[in-house]
Order: structure tokens, then sequence, then C-alpha cells
């Protein structure tokens, strides 16, 4: 939410559109690996995990549209599931001519994952070809 504050701040500011997106699917992926439980497939228990993922996406999505809402901004919301953050982001600013990609530095994600494979964060300000906030 501290990256929606500073994206609110430009909004007003600079009078910029604003685009917030929330991707599953990197959440996804950290729970899958084998899950089993007796009389319990390992499907079933991903799907839950996954909807319990897209409910809290959308929760968060709508906490977005009420904060500019307050302030009689508008927002545009997007609610991703096929494509990782990172790539999302490198589509749209090559589609969408985005100039600055606000990002917050601290997701829900494992030390073990970040240290494998580092941050959503890092590797969008090794790929993007627009500037890139961080904001902690």
């Amino acid at each position: 939410m501290n990256a929606v504050e500073k994206a609110l701040d430009f909004k007003k500011r600079e009078n910029s559109e604003v685009v917030v997106f929330h991707s599953v699917m990197h959440h996804i992926y950290e729970l899958i690996p084998n899950i089993t439980f007796s009389g319990v497939s390992k499907s079933s228990i991903s799907l839950s995990i996954h909807e319990d993922y897209i409910n809290l996406a959308r929760k968060t999505l709508k906490e977005v549209e009420k904060r500019f809402k307050d302030e009689d901004e508008k927002v545009e919301t997007r609610l991703i599931f096929d494509i990782s953050p990172e790539d999302y982001i490198k589509k749209v600013i090559a589609e969408e001519n985005f100039d600055l990609v606000i990002l917050g530095c601290k997701g829900k994600h494992s030390k073990l994952r970040q240290v494998i494979l580092g941050t959503i964060p890092d590797r969008v300000i090794n790929s993007a070809s627009c500037d890139v906030l961080i904001v902690r």
C-alpha cells in the first residue's frame, strides 16, 4: 500500500494515469510443490489455495480503488492470472507506453525464493525499459 500512496501522489501532482495490478501467479507456484494428504488430491488443495490468493488479490484491489475514490481520483485496477508480474510489467511498458513503474519492495514471499530467484523489483529493474521507483 506504500507504493499505492506514492502512485496517488504522482496522480495528484502530475495528473497522470494510474494502473494498479495484482498478480496471483507467483504465489500459486510457490505453494504447489508436492502437497499430498491421505484421500485429498493435490489439485484440489492447489485449487483451494489459488482461490484464497484470488480473493485476497480482489480485496486488495478494492482497497486501492477505495483509496483513490476517497481522494476523488481515478485508477484502473487489473487482476493478473496467467503471467508473472515482471513479465506483465515488461509487456505493458511496451504495449501501453508506460513511462514509470512504481513497485513495493516487500512482497509476501519466502526468504528461500528471494535468495534463489531474487525479488520481483530486482527482476523489473533489470528488464524495464522505463523508470522504476521502488517504494519501502
